[in-house]
């Protein structure tokens, strides 16, 4: 169970190395990047339910928010909602399937997306042409990423989502 949280912790730290720095930008495609810490925190809210997703949603946007130039709490609200949304739906609505998985991240990413921006909004810092020109790339990345990472964390937490399971 420990080891469990030390590999979440060691894959939301990966994810925010990864995502933050500049020797990733081959990552980038047309301007925008996926937001690995995005597609972590969901799969842990599909995988291991609300609650887990809710808490590394929190931990993940305050990590993001630590290292980032925007308000506290900006990044960690979004991703703390969705994550106790997807967690809430979780598995026993989407089924493991590529489509779905691919679905469910595009319309997440969208909804924080949306959710970011308007936060953005009240700061004077967001404005509506976010919308095609990250929001629609982002989740389109962030879902086309989604199938192989998320298989890839069901090997990493095999065990454990067995142990789910039973």
């Amino acid at each position: 169970m420990i080891l469990k949280y030390i590999i979440t912790g060691a894959i939301l730290l990966a994810s925010l190395i990864i995502q933050g720095h500049s020797s990733f930008d081959v990552l980038r495609i047309a301007g925008v990047k996926p937001d690995l810490m995005f597609i972590v925190i969901i799969y842990f809210g599909y995988s291991f339910g609300s609650f887990y997703g809710e808490v590394t949603g929190f931990i993940g946007g305050l990590l993001q928010d630590s290292v980032s130039n925007s308000p506290l709490g900006l990044m960690a609200f979004p991703k703390m909602a969705l994550g106790l949304i997807v967690g809430m739906l979780g598995r026993s609505i989407f089924r493991e399937n590529i489509l779905t998985i691919f679905l469910l991240l595009f319309a997440a990413s969208l909804v924080k997306g949306v959710v970011t921006m308007f936060l953005a909004y009240l700061f004077h810092q967001g404005s509506l042409s976010m919308i095609s020109g990250i929001i629609f790339p982002e989740s389109f990345y962030n879902a086309l990423l989604a199938p192989p990472l998320f298989f890839l964390f069901d090997k990493i937490f095999e065990q454990e989502l067995s142990r789910e399971v039973h």
